[in-house]
């Protein structure tokens, strides 16, 4: 069962009734929502970004205890490691934001490749891997 109040969620979600994602991407209030690694994520297929880096940091294998995210910190394009923490859970609004201002500002965005750069970057990952390919057999 879902833990938003479905009247502030879109219609259109066909996974809406036995959806348990806490931060649903048609939910009008998911803005004061938070989500531990550990938690579901949606599962409709054209979701947005964010919900993308739900997944890649829940296959990371952090759990609950490493804290959680908002919305603002999911919709930001950032590396994410093995090692990522959220901000602390039980802090009050007014702390959560600070907490959320400082864990944006340690976590500059990525910025996107460049064309030229991206053809650069395959082709030096295609001779690492033929090189690799030779020592390996």
């Amino acid at each position: 069962m879902a833990r938003f109040d479905n009247a502030s969620v879109s219609t259109n979600c066909k996974y809406l009734e036995g959806c348990s994602a806490p931060i649903c991407p048609r939910d009008t209030e998911a803005a004061q929502t938070v989500w531990f690694a550990d938690e579901p994520v949606c599962c409709l297929k054209d979701s947005p970004e964010w919900v993308k880096r739900q997944r890649k940091i829940a296959k990371t294998g952090v759990s609950a205890t490493a804290g959680c995210f908002t919305l603002s910190m999911l919709e930001k394009r950032y590396i994410i490691g093995k090692k990522i923490t959220g901000i602390e859970p039980d802090a009050t609004n007014a702390e959560r934001k600070i907490a959320e201002e400082n864990w944006l500002y340690r976590h500059p965005p990525v910025k996107p490749k460049t064309g030229g750069e991206r053809e650069k970057l395959v082709a030096r990952m295609r001779s690492l891997r033929a090189i690799r390919l030779e020592k390996g057999g």
